[in-house]
């Protein structure tokens, strides 16, 4: 008899707490009390699983899906998450837009057969997983092949240097097609300058970037992620709105990071 929904559990056949190999190191999963799965991936909080495709409890998640929200998606919508970890937002927004498409690529070799295995993501063609580094993912792609991009890699608490500079963002623009849009999580630490020469080369592709965060993190007065949103076109005031109801005090500022 099948479970209700108040039994079930993520990934009911793995040890919790419990370190697992991967290709990159090590993978664990904890439960925590609200009902969600922390992913960790070499112990950093890397992804949170639910049973509900409509729940995201990681803040910059949140972010990423108002931005999109707010872009206007289309229809047929064609997104590649590079650095796609468990799949959380490819298999939210498979959910939010039926008619969408996803492409999900991770350098670890292990972690996209264990998300299918964890959990019930979307199958081919709404959703297609493999193994592969996030910049060959966006530089072997064709000029206008994609409508929107999300970047979400990290080594240790830092984009790839590969997938941080004006190469790799160039390659996002020509990849986008015309009106498309980028979003990368970008990790903040104070008094460390890692992060500028990413946003830098944003600015000096897309028209528009604009970054969304915690107040403080944007002020530069803790650490924390931050999304960083680039298109030829965002709707500043929608993005306002979104952040003037988010359930966490939330900025836009399409200054960051200024001079700090």
């Amino acid at each position: 008899m099948p479970r209700s929904d108040a039994t079930r559990v993520i990934a009911p056949d793995v040890p919790r707490d419990v370190a697992v190999p991967i290709a990159t190191g090590t993978v664990r999963l904890t439960d925590d009390p609200d009902g969600s799965t922390t992913v960790w991936v070499n112990e950093v909080p890397s992804s949170s699983m639910r049973l509900d495709p409509t729940v995201l409890d990681f803040e910059y998640m949140r972010h990423f899906a108002a931005a999109i929200a707010a872009w206007g998606p289309p229809a047929k919508l064609l997104a590649l998450h590079a650095g796609a970890g468990v799949c959380t937002m490819a298999r939210h927004l498979s959910h939010a837009y039926p008619d969408s498409r996803h492409i999900a690529v991770d350098i670890d070799t292990t972690l996209p057969d264990l998300a299918r295995q964890w959990w019930d993501l979307p199958r081919a063609p709404q959703l297609r997983v493999r193994a592969q580094d996030g910049s060959a993912a966006v530089v072997e792609r064709h000029d206008d092949s994609l409508d929107l991009i999300l970047r979400d890699a990290f080594a240790g608490d830092s984009t790839p240097v590969s997938m941080a500079d004006e190469h790799w963002w160039t390659h996002a623009r020509r990849v986008v097609r015309p009106g498309g849009l980028v979003l990368a999580n970008v990790k903040y630490v104070p008094q460390q300058r890692n992060h500028a020469p990413d946003v830098a080369a944003a600015r000096a592709i897309f028209r528009d970037v604009v970054a969304v965060g915690e107040p403080a993190v944007l002020k530069g007065k803790r650490r924390g992620n931050v999304v960083i949103v680039a298109s030829d076109g965002i709707d500043l005031d929608a993005l306002r709105r979104y952040a003037a109801s988010a359930p966490l005090p939330t900025g836009v500022d399409p200054s960051w990071p200024g001079q700090r």
